[in-house]
């Protein structure tokens, strides 16, 4: 058995939480003491976090980027958001309110993106994360979340090894199931975003 470093906790493998100082925390600890990057999902201390416009966490590196002055005039727009906007626009225009929005990703992985364009626009947005491959799990799953990847694994005979994740509204996915298993990946995140209302993140 391991101990929290902060309020010395046992805890079994499966609750241990680490950061760059490779300390071991419980999740109640952890929490306190780190948040996740918005953008590139990199753990940062609370005292290191800076924060967007909508309140949410970014490590100092995609802070910078994001109000950076170089930044180009004509940046490239992806299907995605362009059917965003076009939706929102024609919504607008025709006086009608539309609550659809595109699942908020780490932009740099291309798979994700792709994911993120065949889904589309959603009723429940959730945050998408990629992992690396590992023999322990291919789906790290936030805690009210769980119960319905669970079931759409039973229901559609897969085998796939899950873990509980933190926070709310989030599912990291392992590299070769966003790469081996697409089609697969995509009508989970559809369905998780369209069975009911999700608790705001």
């Amino acid at each position: 058995m391991s101990q929290c470093s902060v309020c010395q906790c046992e805890l079994e493998s499966h609750q241990i939480r680490t950061a760059s100082n490779d300390e071991i925390y419980c999740e109640e600890c952890f929490s306190e003491n780190y948040n996740y990057c918005n953008r590139c999902d990199e753990v940062i201390s609370r005292d290191e976090t800076q924060w967007d416009d909508e309140g949410d966490p970014l490590c100092s590196s995609c802070y910078e980027n994001m109000h950076d002055d170089d930044s180009p005039d004509n940046p490239h727009v992806y299907d995605s958001d362009r059917k965003l906007i076009l939706e929102l626009s024609r919504s607008w225009l025709s006086d009608r309110s539309n609550h659809k929005s595109l699942l908020k990703i780490n932009k740099n992985d291309f798979l994700l993106q792709k994911i993120r364009d065949s889904v589309g626009l959603v009723d429940n947005p959730i945050y998408l994360f990629g992992l690396i491959d590992r023999d322990e799990y291919q789906l790290s799953v936030s805690p009210n979340l769980m119960e319905e990847v669970k079931d759409f694994i039973l229901i559609n005979g897969l085998e796939l090894k899950i873990i509980e994740g933190i926070g709310s509204n989030r599912i990291g996915i392992s590299y070769s199931l966003r790469k081996d298993h697409l089609p697969t990946v995509i009508k989970l995140i559809k369905q998780i975003t369209e069975v009911k209302e999700l608790a705001l993140a």
